[in-house]
């Protein structure tokens, strides 16, 4: 598969309901392919560091989850400017 359709994927697991507008902006804006990407990686590093035993692994987990946040309401926003 496809790393771009995997960035895509991620955010559409995320905002089910918004599918088709994600798809459609995903195809016509590279700053939203961009997004997607850091969503992407953000939400795995967030995975690993959830799923760490280290003891040092709660400052990076608290820093991803707030990343995925503002990432999240960044996602919502340029959806919002797409209707």
């Amino acid at each position: 598969m496809n790393v771009i359709y995997t960035d895509l994927f991620a955010v559409i697991k995320r905002f089910p309901d918004r599918k088709e507008l994600l798809k459609n902006l995903f195809r016509k804006s590279q700053d939203f392919q961009g997004i997607c990407e850091d969503y992407r990686k953000c939400r795995d590093a967030l995975v690993f560091w959830s799923q760490s035993d280290k003891k040092n692994a709660a400052a990076p987990r608290e820093e991803y989850a707030a990343l995925l946040r503002d990432l999240e309401l960044e996602i919502i926003q340029k959806l919002d400017e797409n209707i």
